[in-house]
């Protein structure tokens, strides 16, 4: 779990970009795509695709509701150690039958302190790191 302070920075970062979770989930999606082209593969509604036709199709808002979803649920327990340690545990058993691993999480954590800054929000760099810190050794613990 995060300190109470870090969480504390981070639902502040996070509130302006979760408010607008249908736009700020796509844009985040085509800005991982864009940085990293393989990620797009780790999803069955985007794989072999495009970026255009990634950004042209409709599951682009479903899958990334479905991801802002999940990580506001982080966000929200990101100071309460029993929840996380069992959020973390499922969603690392989940991900690593995707086949989708820490190497990949680590390409999301390499950009998206500066997703969420570009979009104005308070910064919390540290904190965003340590969130995705704490899913990549979840992910790690379960092989992936």
């Amino acid at each position: 779990a995060l300190s109470a302070a870090d969480a504390g920075l981070l639902a502040q970062s996070w509130a302006p970009v979760f408010a607008n979770s249908d736009a700020n989930g796509a844009s985040f999606l085509v800005a991982l795509f864009t940085q990293f082209p393989e990620s797009a593969n780790f999803f069955n509604d985007f794989k072999g695709k495009s970026l255009a036709d990634i950004q042209a199709s409709p599951k682009l808002r479903d899958v990334s509701s479905r991801i802002f979803a999940r990580l506001n649920e982080f966000v929200s327990n990101a100071a309460d150690a029993g929840k996380m340690g069992s959020m973390l545990q499922q969603f690392a058993t989940e991900h690593a039958g995707f086949g989708v691993g820490s190497a990949q999480f680590q390409n999301v954590r390499s950009m998206f302190p500066g997703f969420v800054a570009s979009l104005s929000a308070p910064a919390a760099d540290a904190a965003w790191n340590s969130l995705f810190g704490l899913i990549i050794s979840a992910l790690q613990s379960a092989g992936k």
